[in-house]
């Protein structure tokens, strides 16, 4: 198993993780991980929890792009604050249905696990009834890229999305939940998304945080995943660029 490197130093290596591959374990699938190249790649023991050793944060299986992974409990640390704090900028982009009118948004709608499927999350509004349990606030920007109608006649928009809070499908739900799914997304999107791409169109683009130096400082920097070859040419087919 190897993955394209983004950045490396003594402390971390950041990664532009392929679709189709899954970040740590859970208790239905198993099969070979990113964290199971870590132990095996950086021998990261101890490291995080127990299963998702070297991880500081994840992508969905279909989701592609930046992935920050430590090294050492120095970056470990210093990482897992800036998630949690939310100064770590997240930049995504992503095609989904539908032509979005405004040209930049904000979508802010509490996300909580959904009744109907025990792995998704709904957002919760007035028009939902399919929520349970706690809700947690939720904050996705957006900005549209392009917008077109497809030689079918349907129409798409590709946005550039910038997540303020960090939710479980945080933006997969929340496209879904202002009725513009992603396409692809075979738990939250449509029979039509679905034909128009063989995947999640959900890309991490970037990422800007404070990563550790070699001098045991630390400096501003940001990582760029360039958009995966599969995505260009669904952007292609359906002329968004």
């Amino acid at each position: 198993m190897k993955f394209p490197i983004l950045f490396e130093n003594k402390h971390c290596v950041i990664i532009d993780k392929p679709a189709g591959i899954m970040v740590h374990p859970d208790e239905r699938q198993d099969e070979e991980t990113i964290a199971d190249w870590m132990r095996t790649a950086y021998k990261v023991d101890g490291i995080g929890d127990p299963g998702r050793e070297g991880v500081v944060h994840r992508l969905d299986r279909n989701t592609t792009g930046v992935l920050v992974l430590a090294k050492d409990a120095i970056a470990y640390t210093t990482f897992k604050k800036q998630f949690k704090d939310h100064t770590a900028r997240k930049v995504y982009r992503a095609i989904v249905e539908g032509n979005i009118r405004n040209e930049t948004g904000m979508i802010a709608l509490p996300i909580a696990r959904a009744k109907s499927d025990f792995r998704k999350r709904t957002v919760v509004d007035m028009f939902s009834g399919d929520a349970r349990g706690e809700e947690r606030e939720a904050i996705t920007r957006y900005k549209v890229l392009a917008r077109s109608t497809a030689p079918d006649g349907k129409q798409y928009t590709y946005v550039e999305c910038y997540p303020l809070t960090g939710r479980t499908h945080q933006i997969r739900a929340h496209f879904r939940g202002i009725r513009h799914p992603i396409i692809g997304d075979d738990l939250y999107g449509s029979k039509m998304g679905k034909d128009a791409a063989s995947r999640s169109m959900l890309h991490a683009y970037s990422i800007t945080l404070d990563i550790p130096g070699d001098d045991e400082g630390k400096t501003a920097t940001t990582v760029i995943a360039d958009i995966p070859e599969d995505m260009k040419e669904v952007l292609k087919n359906l002329l968004l660029i």
